[in-house]
């Protein structure tokens, strides 16, 4: 009865679960990256989720990548190497295609030094995705 019961709540809470970007600096293997997952309720059918990174200063640096997100699935990721980025602020959104939902997230590069492992100051928003004329 407690799996039930622990099953029933898991299911509802991924039925009403907003869409989330959440963003970390992590050491791999004394390599610091910055990963970000998309974190959105699960549907039953596949979906593209578009991924985008926007330099502060170097445009160069920007990066667009899509991710198959398969039917029942919840999350998605995708990270760079914090090595070799631009300082300041960075921009990273995902869109959900088949929704237009946008999430973004502005990311604040700064020095790391000899940290190991640290969360990234970030703050989140979510804005609708404008809709285009027919």
């Amino acid at each position: 009865m407690t799996k039930f019961f622990a099953l029933f709540i898991t299911f509802t809470l991924s039925v009403f679960a907003t869409d989330a970007l959440v963003c970390k600096v992590i050491n791999e293997d004394e390599i610091l990256k910055i990963k970000c997952i998309y974190k959105t309720a699960r549907k039953s059918y596949d979906r593209n989720i578009s991924m985008a990174w926007t330099s502060p200063s170097t445009p160069q640096d920007d990066r667009f990548k899509t991710v198959l997100l398969p039917a029942q699935h919840g999350s998605a990721y995708d990270f760079r190497y914090f090595d070799g980025r631009a300082d300041g602020s960075w921009t990273i959104s995902a869109t959900d295609d088949s929704t237009g939902q946008v999430t973004s997230i502005e990311f604040i590069k700064e020095d790391l030094g000899e940290a190991t492992t640290i969360s990234a100051p970030c703050k989140n928003s979510t804005l609708e995705k404008p809709s285009t004329p027919k």
